[in-house]
């Protein structure tokens, strides 16, 4: 089996962003390029975002 680092893991995680916020934060909801939710413990709201789409690194 093939190791990985860190940043292939966050570059493999990247392309599926969407996936894995609907797997992790299910009580979030798409909105435009970001996955909104309440928390990191998956609460409902509108506290924390992760941005879907946009450059590797920096303001996107």
């Amino acid at each position: 089996m093939r190791r990985h680092d860190a940043s292939d893991l966050a570059q493999r995680l990247g392309r599926q962003a969407e996936a894995v916020c609907r797997h992790y934060l299910s009580n979030g909801r798409r909105q435009g390029r970001y996955w909104l939710v309440g928390d990191a413990r998956n609460a409902p709201g509108r506290s924390m975002f992760v941005r879907l789409v946009g450059p590797a690194s920096g303001k996107g």
